[in-house]
């Protein structure tokens, strides 16, 4: 099972896998919903883009937003 934890206040990401443990990322944009797949995209320092940087299975994942 896959948690991610987003919280949209800071744009930042907590993502924690049996297989690869607890890894943390910030400037996160969104997470949108593609073909079977949570895609997380995130804004680039260098050029201001939006770029995806993490797919998940949607079946093996649950996403925890956080408001505040």
């Amino acid at each position: 099972m896959i948690l991610i934890t987003f919280n949209t206040n800071t744009h930042s990401m907590v993502i924690d896998s049996e297989i690869t443990g607890t890894k943390e990322y910030d400037n996160v944009m969104t997470i949108k919903e593609l073909q079977g797949f949570y895609e997380v995209r995130q804004k680039q320092l260098k050029n201001d883009k939006v770029a995806p940087i993490l797919r998940v299975p949607i079946n093996n994942t649950i996403i925890e937003y956080i408001h505040e």
